[in-house]
């Protein structure tokens, strides 16, 4: 289609809209098939905070009290 068209035809106008047409409808209907296959809500596995901590091989860190005397700072006695 696109060799048949060129610039002295009169209906080249049309003809590139139409093929441009085509082409953008054809990526969206990729773009949405390509969603459908690996991101939508059927391919969504559940998933919970401990599974992922076994997964990922991550430990609850200890958390530590604060201090009055924290390290690095002098204590004054003014």
């Amino acid at each position: 289609m696109a060799a048949e068209t060129s610039m002295n035809h009169p209906g080249w106008r049309r003809t590139l809209r139409r093929e441009l047409a085509w082409l953008m409808t054809l990526k969206v209907a990729a773009l949405a098939l390509l969603w459908w296959v690996f991101f939508s809500p059927s391919h969504h596995s559940p998933v919970d905070g401990q599974a992922a901590s076994r997964r990922f091989a991550v430990t609850p860190s200890v958390v530590i009290a604060p201090t009055a005397n924290p390290v690095g700072r002098e204590r004054s006695d003014d």
